[in-house]
């Protein structure tokens, strides 16, 4: 049957998609916070899930190229809830783990990492950079307001069932690649 689906394409896949170029928007924010003279910034995520893995690409991809001085990959597994990603976070600073930038796999973790940041006496951006990632409607009411990589829902709905339709009309359609877009909110600015 025909199908297209949202999210991160993979290949091989026997069907289309309509999806946000996760590598390239990850690969922007981590370069932001590397231009802002970040430079042990962590992931926090979990890549074992497909669109997820394809942002931590794009992280290790932007770290790769970085300046020298910047560290290399860290990762913080944190699963896609608020709560495990807030307690992920508090573990890591308990832990002593050295940071002064977070990439959030989304917003809904960038969000909890900024509520850990802060609980744990840490200022955001002050010691402590953070983007997320999707840009929630939330994203830009979040004190301080989320730096994020917006996916644009709307179009890609729009997409989707275009796709659709053609396929169910017998068309052999590709998958379709979104840009992504950088916006820099309050979370992220440059040290003083």
């Amino acid at each position: 049957p025909p199908l297209v689906a949202w999210g991160g394409h993979l290949p091989p896949q026997g069907y289309g998609t309509v999806h946000t170029d996760h590598v390239a928007g990850a690969s922007a924010a981590v370069e932001h916070l590397i231009k802002t003279v970040r430079r042990r910034i962590l992931f926090l995520g979990d890549p074992a899930v497909p669109e997820i893995k394809l942002r931590y690409e794009g992280y290790q991809r932007a770290l790769d190229r970085a300046p020298r001085g910047t560290a290399m990959h860290r990762i913080v597994p944190a699963h896609l809830t608020a709560d495990t990603a807030y307690e992920a976070m508090r573990a890591w600073i308990r832990e002593g783990g050295q940071f002064d930038a977070v990439f959030a796999a989304t917003d809904v973790i960038a969000i909890s990492a900024i509520r850990a940041i802060t609980a744990s006496g840490l200022r955001v951006p002050q010691d402590v950079a953070v983007v997320g990632f999707d840009d929630i409607a939330i994203a830009a009411h979040c004190n301080p307001a989320l730096t994020t990589v917006r996916q644009d829902l709307n179009r890609g709905a729009r997409t989707l069932v275009d796709l659709l339709f053609r396929r169910l009309n017998g068309e052999d359609t590709p998958s379709a690649t979104m840009p992504a877009e950088l916006i820099i909110r309050e979370s992220s600015v440059a040290r003083d």
